[in-house]
């Protein structure tokens, strides 16, 4: 691509990873770098070469920006995208901004199964072609772009990202589902489900929207459509126990190391994505059995004294946990917890399986938890240390504890991985302690 951003002055609000990489991106291109986050703390420890902090920023310094760059957190209703926008400055999201220098990029945005989706679909299409998972899984799109030009950028997209992506493009894009999510940020399911769909607004007659047919997703757009689904006829569906791509046999689904009905949903998506662009069937077949999920996600951490430890910090919302109890066959007790997200739990305990015996509640939506429980045992404890120690004391031989927690983890750690560390860490100090005895 030509590169129109020579000399520039451009804004990249938010320090992060993706801010980082972004600046990285725009000093290629040669544009005047400043950077800007409203922790002070954070500036003065970037470590970039040839960018300036803005430790003050107001509406005169502003507009002698040319286009601001914005890291996910910085949302809608900031006063200084507010004053921008009043300034008539172009506001990207760092994945639109660097998507202009992918020449050949697939989207995936979804309430769950984004990451997985994303890996596996990397893993199948590396089987004929350089491709690379990037976006939302802690590898920026920007970073991609710079390191990996040529692959195909297979690319999760948040919610969060698409607020800010007037002009982003791919050539497939996909909704893996809808669930409430994200609501004290985006308000309204209206208003999240929109955000949501926007990733298709613009496809092209020559490109692929994917489409799961069992979640209503839908799209408008006069695009080529390529569909799948476990209850109907699709291009990709099930049949006797096998995965089908119209009527090629693919592989059985107790062949899949991906165990859960959300799982084949994950798989036929991605699937979805080999069939367009025609990685042969024994490749296929090649990468779905190598394929591990990643940590996190549903991830049996260690079996002490019959006691099964199953780490699913991942799951930040109902739908994502609930596909994870119903994964797993034994009693559970289930660790809950986190930061407030605008999510109604009584769905969730109204849909849980009698086989969870007992509930911890521990975080900022501990009290909220314990409210609206109306069947399960349920004890509230402050953090996720003092739910981990019950758990053990409560646990029998052949029982799972189980972390799931159907919410966020920013209200004491900085993310899923830091809180699935945090677990996974527990769990190894209760095994050696066992084994000492």
């Amino acid at each position: 691509m030509k590169n129109n951003f020579k000399h520039k002055n451009a804004l990249v609000y938010g320090v992060s990873i993706s801010g980082e990489w972004v600046a990285n991106l725009l000093n290629k291109l040669k544009v005047n770098v400043y950077i800007f986050d409203d922790n002070e703390e954070k500036l003065k420890n970037v470590k970039l070469k040839n960018v300036y902090l803005v430790y003050d920023l107001n509406e005169q310094l502003i507009s002698q920006f040319d286009f601001l760059i914005l890291s996910p957190a910085i949302t809608l209703d900031n006063p200084y995208v507010k004053l921008a926008n009043k300034l008539n400055k172009r506001i990207y999201s760092e994945v639109e901004f660097a998507s202009q220098f992918s020449k050949n990029l697939v989207a995936i945005t979804g309430t769950n199964g984004k990451t997985t989706t994303v890996e596996l679909t990397a893993k199948i299409l590396s089987k004929k072609y350089k491709s690379v998972a990037c976006g939302n899984n802690g590898y920026p799109l920007s970073r991609a772009v710079l390191e990996h030009k040529n692959a195909i950028h297979v690319t999760e997209i948040s919610s969060f990202m698409l607020e800010h992506c007037d002009s982003f493009s791919p050539h497939v894009a996909t909704i893996t589902n809808i669930e409430p999510d994200h609501l004290i940020r985006h308000k309204t399911m209206k208003e999240y489900t929109n955000l949501k769909y926007s990733i298709f607004k613009n496809l092209k007659q020559n490109d692929y929207a994917i489409i799961n047919l069992d979640d209503k997703i839908h799209c408008t757009r006069d695009c080529i459509t390529v569909t799948y689904s476990q209850k109907r006829v699709a291009d990709i569906y099930l049949k006797n126990g096998y995965i089908y791509i119209h009527q090629h046999k693919i592989i059985a689904l107790n062949e899949l190391k991906l165990k859960g009905k959300h799982n084949v949903y994950n798989v036929m998506c991605a699937l979805a994505f080999a069939y367009i662009y025609r990685v042969p069937v024994l490749k296929i077949i090649e990468a779905l059995k190598e394929f591990e999920l990643s940590a996190y996600r549903v991830q049996k951490v260690a079996t002490v004294n019959d006691i099964t430890f199953i780490n699913d910090s991942k799951s930040t919302n109902i739908a994502s946990t609930l596909a994870c109890v119903e994964s797993i066959k034994t009693s559970i007790i289930l660790l809950l917890g986190g930061q407030e997200k605008g999510l109604d739990y009584t769905k969730l305990f109204s849909k849980l399986p009698k086989r969870v015996k007992h509930i911890i509640a521990f975080g900022q939506i501990a009290d909220k938890l314990i409210e609206e429980n109306t069947d399960f045992e349920i004890t509230k404890t402050s953090d996720l240390n003092s739910a981990f120690n019950l758990a053990v004391s409560l646990v029998n031989p052949l029982d799972a504890i189980v972390l799931s927690p159907a919410s966020a983890s920013y209200d004491q750690f900085p993310n899923y991985i830091a809180r699935g560390k945090a677990f996974n860490k527990m769990v190894y100090e209760y095994e050696k302690n066992f084994k000492q005895r």
